[in-house]
């Protein structure tokens, strides 16, 4: 059997979907023939997308973003995965975001033999927004990482760092500040350039550290030496540094709503990420009870179990076996 992958162009410092995806074709059975399909970028990302009428397969795997490319491939071969419809949801209005639902959602995801999302709460808004049966939809979670394992550390009660990975305005940066704002807190943020955000951390006297465009290697060292992760964003399609923090075995906060309750399970303390109260108070009681700290690590060991690679991989297999075997 030949699976053809079909996969967004290439883009600096953006490799999520590339990276998952490489993970999941090294691990697939040896009668599974593997080949890639890279669209052009910008003005050429449509001529491409023809062009990949003549690099069909077996099976057809879109590995997302490029959802559009649907409408040239086989509907009874394709799979198309879909990781979040968070820009659709959040950044576009008016008719915009008529185009984008009809170019992006509505007219793709009709034209695909099965759609494979990353977590429910993605499959219940893709039902919301089409329609479509959700015997078509299965959900398929990101992998845990394989690179990043457990490494023990004392918790600095005295000033504990708390890391915060991204930097989309979902990330919730500003109220995770104002809940440490005048505090014995420490901030490792991993995220783009932004002197106005800077410059509020420095009126404010809050100690941090900033990082951005750094290797992989460098962000499990960042794992080490943190005491708590932060990831209670507005938003979320999945939340792979819940796993990452659970795999180095860190206590998190994350937020109860969007996608986060299904990742996390009851390894992280979950707050409304609106209130910066609760994120406080979440701080605190993290901070103030070991019991609690330990409780979160363990659970969170045990959490990488639902999300492990060999499950995942077997899940697609069965899909591509589906569509091959039902010709």
């Amino acid at each position: 059997m030949k699976v053809t992958y079909f996969f967004r162009p290439k883009m600096k410092g953006v490799f999520s979907i590339e990276t998952l995806f490489e993970k999941i074709q090294d691990r697939l059975p040896s009668y599974i023939i593997v080949e890639n399909y890279v669209c052009t970028d910008k003005l050429k990302r449509f001529p491409s997308f023809i062009k990949s009428i003549f690099h069909q397969s077996d099976v057809n795997h879109i590995t997302g973003d490029i959802h559009t490319i649907a409408l040239f491939l086989s509907k009874k071969k394709t799979i198309l995965t879909i990781h979040d419809l968070g820009r659709y949801d959040r950044d576009l209005t008016g008719w915009k975001k008529l185009i984008k639902k009809l170019l992006w959602i509505s007219l793709p995801l009709h034209r695909v033999k099965y759609i494979t999302t990353i977590s429910e709460f993605t499959k219940q808004r893709i039902i919301e927004e089409t329609g479509i049966n959700s015997d078509k939809i299965h959900v398929i979670p990101n992998p845990a990482p394989t690179d990043f394992t457990y490494h023990p550390k004392e918790y600095n009660s005295k000033s504990p760092r708390i890391l915060q990975i991204g930097s989309g305005n979902n990330k919730n940066i500003d109220r995770l500040i104002k809940a440490v704002a005048n505090s014995k807190y420490e901030l490792i943020l991993v995220r783009k350039p932004n002197l106005a955000l800077e410059q509020k951390l420095k009126e404010l006297k809050i100690t941090y550290e900033w990082h951005y465009n750094v290797t992989r290697e460098f962000i499990y060292q960042l794992y080490i030496k943190t005491d708590v992760l932060f990831f209670a964003s507005e938003y979320e399609g999945f939340g792979v540094p819940i796993l990452e923090a659970n795999a180095v075995g860190r206590p998190i906060i994350t937020s109860n709503i969007s996608s986060m309750p299904f990742v996390a399970g009851n390894s992280a303390m979950l707050v409304n990420p609106y209130s910066v109260e609760e994120i406080r108070t979440a701080l605190n009681q993290i901070n103030e009870n070991s019991n609690l700290r330990e409780t979160l690590v363990k659970n969170g060991l045990k959490n990488l179990q639902k999300f492990s690679i060999e499950k995942i991989v077997a899940d697609y297999a069965e899909l591509y076996n589906k569509i091959h075997y039902s010709k």
